[in-house]
């Protein structure tokens, strides 16, 4: 189970609130990118959300659909805990 500090509980598209364990936060490319893990499917994976602003000027999170951005996150992603293993 994942540790209570790192759970983040966001809400779905269909109104069903969803427990994440919060893995790194990374910036990139003036863009800021969150890795979750599913609570309760871990084995569904990571999931890549990326801060934007909205209309109304909040600050959300939206999925990352661009495989290529997705792929980039996750190699700076690996990039960093190689770092932090060398330490």
């Amino acid at each position: 189970m994942a540790d209570k500090e790192n759970v983040v509980i966001l809400t779905d598209d269909e109104g069903k609130e969803v427990e994440f364990e919060h893995i790194d936060t990374i910036e990139m490319n003036d863009e800021c990118y969150v890795l979750l893990l599913p609570v309760e499917e871990p084995d569904d994976g990571v999931v890549i959300l990326k801060f934007e602003t909205d209309d109304e000027g909040d600050e959300i999170l939206v999925g990352v659909d661009n495989d290529e951005e997705a792929m980039a996150v996750l190699k700076k992603y690996d990039e960093s805990v190689n770092e932090e293993d060398d330490e």
